[in-house]
């Protein structure tokens, strides 16, 4: 520092309870640079005030203040936060060190604050440590350091970053008369030897006799200033408590106005969580439960989704859906079975066929509801069920290729297909599956009336399944039993096939083929128009789902900004000293947004990796229910894609930010003065 420290007229007064309190009243002072200024006076004479005006900490009220050419008085925060990093020097009479820090991560400090990299700053603090005889004690938080050596941490902190200007308040307040003594000489030692300004407030008349200069205050007025001639510690003493390189002049090595790096909020926010580990576990855990209930539910909707897919993609995209138009129900008769306007009768199953870039053609009859039916394989007789003739086809899982035989819609259009439990209900011993193909088997329908009548069919496949009553029925048999049931010998004619299967030969000549067969009088529906529907369904399903987790996630959000306040609470001092420091109100809202980040985050990944356990889980116990039903060969339903997993936590990230936003303001906005005197 080159330029005077000057102070003009200068005022400071505060409101307190409706009335103005005077602590500085129009206060004149210059101070050289080089010089030793002890303000002396009784409590509440204004010394710490001016203390705080010096520092940029607070502004005036009135009045000038000039500072190495900076109008302190008009400065911005930036400014002034700028002042405090680059200029100043701050010793405190209760050392006020980071708790979580050590020796050396603590006297580091301004130089993180400054951008200077890790190595460097770690080397620098070091070789000052060392050079107030703590070399020792480089890696021991404050709470394993005596006060005298937390002192001389402390001003090896106010000395890392080459300040022109150290201001120390009470430096020996909480210090043994030995102690104060060492300290009072290195202060004196470094004001000497380096150049630095020093003004230091004390009501210690021996530690103000170290001073060039004493100004003493009462009610916030100059009183009087006494030059007086400071005692000089033995060489030897001086060269025990500190040999400082020479000063050169204004600069200062390594300061950069960079601010904060990133890496080294990350740093700081890591460790700060560490605080509390308990209490931000259990914040963190909200966020797990959020994500958990999102990840295990929308996977499910994904998986489930796939399967859908995958299954209408295994009976092929190009197929079509025909059924009849049926007419209006008599209104006489609501329970009088529809009519089709246009049965679909062989004769119009044959013009289909005719239908350019018709590739097959599949009819279908479905069985009355109900109907009871006996199948019989030499001396074994079994009660069975028989499903509709592409029912197997649209059932989740269901497995394309046969155990044995054919499938049912492989052009075997007459016969029977057994499922897996059944055929080895039939099978005598030493006998496969291949053995059971080809043998004739009976049916017997029984009428809701009594009467039985015995049809008779072959096996021609077998496929899985584990229900022992399930078979398929081929349309021949269908037809056989209608025609009895409904005592109708030209039932085709009059009631026609209920549903036809139309396989296009590709995906471009649908739209051509489904136009000519409504002009037949049909409806004629593609599958890719289902699956279409079917995916809007599962998409809307997915949103519910993951509604439930959101919600979860905004009661999680209660409980970061709970913790957040609670750590203002706890920090409010260290936030007055990292602002002391040159801590600007961005870099403090900066760190206390990231520790929120950061705890959403930590239950977003947890949350991820047990919601999708939790998915796995459920998909397990869902596999073992639906093959007990006789639904096999069903693909994972518990998929979580990789959008799935970066989502959830980004979203859980995003909920810590906005539930960090307000704390971490109202961290910045805090008055670093009164955070200072927090307790």
């Amino acid at each position: 520092m080159t330029d005077p420290i000057k102070l003009t007229n200068l005022a400071r007064y505060f409101q307190r309870g409706g009335m103005d309190v005077q602590a500085l009243r129009g206060v004149d002072l210059a101070i050289e640079p080089g010089e030793f200024i002890a303000l002396v006076g009784p409590s509440g004479s204004g010394k710490s005030t001016l203390l705080n005006l010096l520092g940029g900490l607070d502004r005036p009220s009135a009045g000038e203040l000039w500072l190495d050419g900076t109008a302190l008085h008009t400065a911005s925060e930036t400014d002034r936060t700028l002042h405090r990093r680059q200029r100043i020097g701050f010793i405190f009479q209760s050392f006020n060190l980071l708790p979580r820090l050590t020796a050396l991560e603590n006297v580091a400090v301004p130089l993180m604050l400054s951008g200077v990299s890790v190595a460097e700053r770690e080397t620098r603090a070091k070789a000052l440590l060392e050079k107030v005889g703590l070399g020792h004690r480089l890696d021991h938080y404050p709470t394993e350091l005596s006060g005298g050596e937390q002192q001389r941490t402390a001003v090896a902190r106010a000395l890392i970053h080459n300040p022109s200007l150290i201001l120390a308040d009470e430096p020996t307040g909480n210090l043994d008369s030995k102690t104060g003594e060492e300290v009072m000489a290195l202060l004196k030692a470094l004001n000497r030897e380096q150049g630095i300004t020093l003004i230091v407030v004390t009501h210690d008349e021996e530690v103000a006799a170290y001073a060039d200069r004493i100004v003493k205050l009462r009610d916030g007025d100059i009183v009087e200033e006494i030059k007086a001639p400071s005692p000089q510690p033995s060489p030897s003493r001086e060269r025990e408590l500190l040999s400082p390189p020479p000063r050169r002049g204004r600069a200062r090595e390594g300061v950069k106005s960079g601010g904060l790096q990133f890496n080294d909020i990350i740093r700081q926010a890591l460790s700060n969580l560490r605080r509390r580990p308990v209490r931000n576990v259990l914040t963190a855990g909200g966020v797990l439960i959020g994500i958990v209930t999102l990840v295990a539910m929308v996977s499910f909707g994904v998986g489930v989704q796939r399967e859908v897919q995958r299954n209408f993609e295994s009976i092929g995209l190009e197929n079509l859906f025909v059924s009849p138009v049926y007419d209006e129900p008599d209104e006489f008769d609501p329970f009088a079975e529809p009519e089709p306007l246009t049965p679909i009768t062989p004769e119009l199953v044959a013009k289909i066929e005719q239908i350019p870039d018709v590739a097959v053609v599949l009819p279908d009859l479905r069985l009355p509801f109900g109907i009871d039916i006996a199948l019989t394989l030499g001396d074994t007789t079994l009660p069975i069920r028989a499903t509709d003739s592409f029912e197997p086809e649209f059932a989740l899982g269901s497995s394309p290729e046969p155990l044995a035989g054919v499938r049912m819609d492989s052009g075997a259009r007459a016969g029977v297909v057994l499922v897996q439990d059944l055929a080895d209900a039939l099978l005598e011993e030493g006998q496969s599956y291949e053995s059971l193909i080809g043998q004739a088997i009976s049916l017997t329908v029984q009428l809701p009336r009594g009467e039985m009548e015995t049809f008779p069919s072959q096996i021609v496949g077998v496929r899985e399944g584990l229900d022992n009553n399930i078979i398929e029925l081929g349309v021949a048999e269908r037809e056989a039993i209608m025609t009895w049931w409904y005592n109708e010998p030209d039932i085709l004619q009059t009631r026609g096939y209920d549903t036809l299967t139309v396989r296009a030969t590709d995906l471009g000549a649908l739209t051509a083929v489904s136009t000519q067969i409504e002009e037949l009088g049909l409806e004629a529906q593609s599958l890719e128009a289902i699956l279409n529907v079917a995916n809007q369904v599962l998409a809307l399903m997915q949103a519910l789902l993951g509604s439930v987790g959101g919600l979860a996630l905004l009661v999680a959000a209660l409980g970061v900004a709970n913790t957040m306040m609670m750590a203002i609470y706890e920090r409010t001092r260290e936030i007055g000293v990292l602002k002391a420091l040159g801590a600007s109100a961005r870099e403090i809202r900066a760190l206390f947004t990231v520790e929120a980040a950061m705890l959403g985050l930590l239950g977003g990944f947890f949350g991820l990796i047990f919601g999708t356990l939790l998915g796995r889980l459920v998909d397990w116990i869902g596999h073992r229910f639906l093959i007990a039903e006789g639904i096999t060969g069903i693909g994972q339903l518990s998929v979580v894609p990789w959008w799935l997993a970066i989502g959830a936590m980004a979203f859980a990230t995003f909920i810590g930010v906005v539930a960090g936003l307000y704390p971490a303001a109202r961290a910045a906005r805090l008055d670093p003065v009164a955070a200072l005197r927090h307790e």
